[in-house]
């Protein structure tokens, strides 16, 4: 990739994070991005709250002209709200960050270090490339089994083993994020991470499919009292539904 300035949109879902939402812009707004990376706007999806998720966006955003407030009038569930992010999204580059803390801000600049010095199109995170805590071991073991299922389907037409499909941490270079944003379909709160990986994995520029890459990232995680959402056994199944459905149907 050339060195000229690059800049950055970061897609923030939030769902009754009134915990956390304030600290999160706070530390995306003070972080000193990787070399010829701007950040140009961090795009808030208030997905319907019931808290006060939307008052502590706007007045971070009073705070801060790189900080964008899309609200949901109902809750859409994380996947079409991160579709709708991406879609009013304008960077070179673009990533999901969570509204808690379970990633590190920070590390995204290790996926940003990976793109732009290896020319890639593509950088996905991996929880499982370090000693992570581990808090639930059927989510753990759950999305270790997600991702080989994944790779089945993707890694022949990428060349490339995706260990830890269903992370947050995508970056994609803008405009192939926003083009299969347009696509996305699942409206199950975590179906759009094995429905974007299998999208990404069909995309061709000529007759070239993307280049990927993957670096290990640290991982907090929440419990279920935090406000862990997800549900491990209802959302795996759905997503090994959505991993045939959008691999081998769509």
């Amino acid at each position: 990739m050339k060195t000229d300035e690059l800049t950055l949109s970061i897609i923030v879902p939030a769902y009754n994070e009134e915990k956390t939402i304030e600290k999160v812009l706070e530390d995306l707004i003070k972080i000193e991005w990787y070399k010829h990376v701007v950040l140009k706007e961090i795009i808030v999806i208030n997905d319907g709250s019931k808290d006060k998720t939307e008052e502590l966006v706007l007045k971070m955003k009073s705070k801060s002209n790189k900080i964008n407030l899309i609200n949901n009038q109902k809750n859409i569930g994380k996947s079409q709200s991160v579709k709708r992010g991406i879609l009013e999204s304008s960077g070179d580059l673009v990533i999901v960050q969570d509204a808690d803390f379970e990633y590190d801000p920070n590390e995204i600049n290790l996926l940003l270090k990976e793109l732009v010095e290896k020319d890639l199109d593509v950088v996905y995170g991996n929880r499982f490339g370090r000693k992570n805590k581990v808090i639930y071991w059927h989510n753990y073991y759950g999305n270790k089994l997600l991702s080989i299922f994944s790779n089945l389907f993707t890694y022949f037409r990428i060349k490339k083993y995706i260990p830890d499909m269903e992370v947050c941490y995508k970056l994609i270079k803008g405009q192939i994020a926003r083009d299969i944003a347009l696509k996305i379909e699942s409206k199950s709160n975590f179906g759009i991470e094995p429905e974007i990986t299998a999208k990404l994995s069909k995309y061709k520029i000529g007759q070239n499919h993307l280049k990927f890459g993957v670096v290990p990232i640290s991982y907090y995680p929440r419990t279920i009292a935090e406000g862990k959402k997800i549900k491990a056994i209802k959302d795996g199944i759905k997503a090994l539904k959505e991993i045939i459905i959008f691999n081998l149907i769509r």
